[in-house]
């Protein structure tokens, strides 16, 4: 009996959120595995927003404990629910419980994101493909960074590529030096150092040098009024 008792406090952690996910898709049906056969008649009335949120970061803090079984489900589950859902907060939320479950069907609803409507959910987007530091990641990143047409989201963009610690970004972040915006730009620079370990200072031309690999530039100090005019 103790042993029963021990297992199903294990699964507790796992189940509940799923539960609260359930209802979050709307679904009158559970799926016919493990402990949710016992109780589909106790299932509450739909989820509140903060239960649905509770619930998502849950999921994502215990990626890691999950086995590949729980895992599937979970970003099977996910993304059933980020397409029946109209509140922008959850599916921005969903997408940063994705970024800790990786597979080709989550990555799958990363690229739809970066597309969303909600720029919350772009945001999140951004965020969420600089934990897969992949080619297709940079890539996709570097593209948001030139193209949004929300400022806020293009600067996640930049700063998602230096967070990607991908060499690979060093040639995405050159092509924003020369962005019209200089946050921007500013932001440019502080990603060249996350990827490089690279510092030549806040003037953009030692940047520049540096990408096209024409070898350590020389950099003085900027006085006050050029670091002011750089930054607009």
């Amino acid at each position: 009996m103790s042993s029963l008792i021990r297992i199903d406090r294990r699964r507790l952690g796992f189940v509940l959120p799923l539960l609260m996910l359930m209802t979050m898709i709307g679904c009158n049906a559970l799926p016919n595995w493990g402990p949710f056969r016992e109780v589909p008649d106790r299932l509450p009335g739909m989820a509140t927003p903060a239960e649905k949120m509770a619930a998502l970061r849950k999921l994502a803090k215990d990626a890691g404990a999950r086995n590949a079984e729980e895992k599937q489900q979970v970003v099977h589950d996910l993304t059933k629910a980020i397409r029946e859902e109209a509140d922008g907060m959850i599916r921005a939320e969903i997408i940063n419980t994705l970024a800790h479950y990786p597979a080709p069907a989550s990555d799958q609803v990363l690229r739809a994101a970066l597309d969303d409507p909600d720029p919350d959910v772009r945001l999140a987007a951004c965020k969420a493909w600089a934990y897969r530091g992949s080619p297709e990641a940079i890539e996709l990143l570097a593209a948001a960074a030139k193209k949004d047409q929300d400022k806020d989201v293009r600067l996640a963009a930049v700063r998602a590529l230096g967070r990607s610690k991908s060499p690979a970004a060093v040639s995405a972040l050159g092509g924003l030096l020369d962005d019209g915006d200089p946050a921007v730009r500013y932001a440019t620079i502080g990603s060249l150092r996350q990827v490089t370990g690279q510092d030549f200072g806040d003037q953009v031309e030692p940047w520049r040098q540096y990408v096209r690999g024409e070898g350590p530039p020389a950099v003085k100090a900027p006085s006050l009024a050029e670091r002011w005019r750089n930054m607009f």
